[in-house]
């Protein structure tokens, strides 16, 4: 799960986000932790899945051929 801690870290650069991520935070307070272990598996699922926006774009490498 690198990539979701990745991606969690970029996230609290960015105030918008961080203000989701509080809100994530606090749902997920009320919810067992076998739940909030399976909301984050499904949210790295996604990303993972390459089906999230932008998973169009090819890194600049691959573009490249390197």
């Amino acid at each position: 799960m690198q990539v979701l801690a990745t991606l969690v870290d970029e996230l609290k650069h960015n105030e918008a986000a961080q203000a989701a991520m509080d809100v994530i935070a606090s749902s997920l307070e009320r919810r067992t932790e076998e739940e909030q272990g399976a909301f984050w598996k499904a949210v790295g699922l996604y990303y993972l899945s390459r089906k999230h926006p932008g998973a169009e774009a090819k890194p600049a490498a691959e573009a490249e051929g390197a």
